[in-house]
């Protein structure tokens, strides 16, 4: 039977990468129904009640160890893995599986990664040198291609689409009866607006300012256009203090999500929305692929990479943005015209096309290792 191990950002509760193991899972039992799928994960318990799969924890060793030594492939990815915003352990650890999986004569596959930022000489030279070895790379943009090309990255690097792209957007019944659940279908007269929000990697005077432009922006949605606010974390752990943070300082009593929620309610939650105001890349790519209207936050270069992957223009620095800006942008996103949702049905069917011939690949690689 065939054995494949995944390695990304698993069992931490974030929506997006759990949205891509979803989807990376659903993909791979397609074409191999009988495929052996094991999950390094922070939650191992989590991980085997959600989808179904065996999972180890991803820093028990002895665990890890015994999966690749009967593993025909490691995926690793999608996501962003291999980045030292937030911290140069994420590159160590990552980059460790992938060497210890390659040690062992086993074929690797980055699959569908953001690369970068790589501030740290060490971490740049090092990815270099790893990805050198791999059997196959893959990245979900053209700015990851071009930032490994710039590392001096001498191999093929296949451009797709983030997984995330082929989800399949839930019924209109299967919406209502989701928001109806939570007693909060909606009244036609008064727009529900969205906001995914996340704290900085970093907290400087520059985050600071642009988290009390969008608190500002967030009044004005209630007085303007008597919006009815839905903050949405992506990452309990992280975005749940800011999103209380900012609702606390309201006139209006907004609504909180304050439990994790599966990929599939978090399509439906969206396809209840009006607009979405997202940080949070996957938040924005659940946005649409609901065909839902959004505004794009670009905090990280993957927001602007995302934007392009989409046909939209690249949007300035965050720290250009300004209260009337981005009120100007709600008032135009919240207009009549502009409600009817993004126009992008072929593109996201591109974008899908593209995960299923990367699929193509991965799976080209387990034929050669048996």
């Amino acid at each position: 039977m065939t054995c494949i191990a995944l390695s990304g950002y698993y069992g931490f509760y974030n929506a997006g990468d759990e949205a891509i193991l979803e989807v990376i899972i659903g993909i791979l039992r397609r074409h191999l129904p009988e495929v052996e799928l094991v999950v390094f994960s922070a939650d191992p318990g989590h991980t085997r009640r959600t989808y179904g799969v065996e999972a180890v924890s991803r820093t028990h060793l002895p665990s890890i160890v015994r999966t690749l030594r009967r593993t025909d492939l490691l995926i690793s990815g999608g996501g962003g893995l291999l980045q030292d915003t937030t911290s140069f352990r994420s590159v160590a650890y990552y980059l460790g599986i992938i060497e210890l999986t390659m040690l062992m004569g086993k074929k690797v596959a980055v699959f569908a990664q953001g690369m970068g930022p790589l501030h740290h000489p060490f971490a740049r030279q090092w990815v270099k040198r790893v990805l050198a070895r791999v059997d196959l790379v893959s990245v979900r943009d053209s700015q990851s291609a071009r930032f490994l090309t710039e590392l001096g990255l001498k191999k093929e690097i296949r451009v797709t689409a983030d997984p995330v792209f082929s989800l399949t957007p839930p019924s209109q019944e299967e919406i209502e009866a989701f928001w109806r659940a939570k007693g909060n279908w909606k009244e036609k007269k008064q727009p529900l607006v969205g906001l995914a929000l996340r704290p900085f990697p970093q907290e400087t005077s520059y985050g600071t300012e642009v988290l009390e432009t969008i608190a500002k922006a967030c009044a004005y949605l209630e007085e303007k256009h008597n919006a009815r606010l839905v903050f949405i974390p992506c990452h309990l752990q992280k975005d749940l203090p800011l999103a209380r943070q900012i609702a606390s300082g309201l006139a209006r009593q907004s609504m909180i999500i304050d439990r994790d929620l599966s990929t599939r309610e978090f399509m439906c939650l969206m396809g209840g929305l009006d607009l979405l105001v997202g940080m949070r890349l996957h938040a924005l790519i659940f946005a649409v692929v609901s065909g839902l209207s959004f505004l794009a936050l670009p905090y990280d270069p993957k927001i602007n990479a995302f934007l392009s992957r989409i046909g939209k223009e690249p949007l300035p620095p965050l720290q250009e943005l300004t209260p009337d800006r981005l009120r100007r942008d709600m008032d135009i996103a919240l207009s009549p015209k502009e409600r009817k949702g993004e126009e992008l049905g072929n593109k996201i069917q591109d974008l899908k096309n593209e995960v299923d011939k990367a699929v193509l690949d991965l799976l080209a690689l387990i034929s050669r290792s048996r």
